[in-house]
């Protein structure tokens, strides 16, 4: 008999140590923020029913602040105490809402935590404070349904923002970081070191980096930074 129970204990050992492999993993992705190119699980652009579009958690939902953008108007939406955030398009009534993946990592946000940028490719950017920086999620509108992208962008410096930077009909996500963050967001003197301007096209791709400076206000237009693809250089290899 321990001869034939043998085999069987080998394989719920192995599927139990792959699950806790993959739950590591996932973890792993949401305690990482610095690293704005690593895909988040359940992103996507599949819009809340209409009796969702009026409850935030178990909170009725709030309007926090409003732009318009693509011929409508976005709307962010959250909780009494900012959580919960979602961004509804079309104005009220409307039911197209899209929950933020901001809302289970219970990051709060503001009446200042929505930008959109109009144009052909138009865009909006939620974000609030996050470990000691500022992390943010993309929304796009490839043509005339939203969805939103599967990153986040995650900035120690305090600064992520939807500017014009290379020449195309699109914005780009710029997001401030000490140079040492990707590398070693933890290493004694890193929030004192210099800092740079990281680019990023709405696919998530990397546009490039500005050079180095020694604070942030160095940056022009700081806090409303205004680059030109003459500042971009490629980034330093962490």
């Amino acid at each position: 008999m321990s001869a034939q129970k043998a085999p069987r204990s080998i394989v719920v050992t192995a599927v139990l140590a792959v699950l806790v492999t993959a739950g590591a993993l996932v973890t792993a992705v949401l305690l990482r923020p610095d690293e704005p190119d690593r895909a988040l699980p359940g992103a996507g652009g599949v819009p809340t029913t209409a009796g969702a579009a009026s409850e935030c958690g178990p909170s009725a939902c709030q309007v926090l602040g409003s732009q318009p953008v693509k011929g409508t108007t976005a709307e962010l939406l959250a909780d009494p105490e900012g959580g919960q955030a979602h961004l509804r398009f079309g104005g009220l009534g409307s039911d197209f809402v899209l929950e933020s993946a901001l809302a289970p990592m219970e990051v709060a946000v503001g009446q200042n935590s929505l930008q959109c940028v109009d144009g052909a490719l138009a865009a909006c950017l939620v974000h609030g404070d996050y470990q000691g920086g500022v992390i943010a999620e993309l929304f796009v509108a490839p043509g005339d349904t939203w969805r939103q992208s599967d990153r986040l962008y995650f900035s120690d410096a305090g600064r992520v923002l939807l500017t014009q930077v290379v020449g195309d009909a699109a914005p780009e996500v710029v997001v401030v970081r000490h140079e040492c963050a990707s590398a070693a967001p933890a290493a004694p003197g890193c929030p004192r070191g210099p800092v740079l301007a990281e680019v990023f096209e709405l696919s998530g791709k990397q546009a490039g980096c500005t050079k180095r400076y020694s604070v942030p206000s160095q940056l022009r237009g700081w806090p409303n930074v205004r680059l030109t693809e003459a500042d971009l250089r490629p980034c330093p290899v962490s």
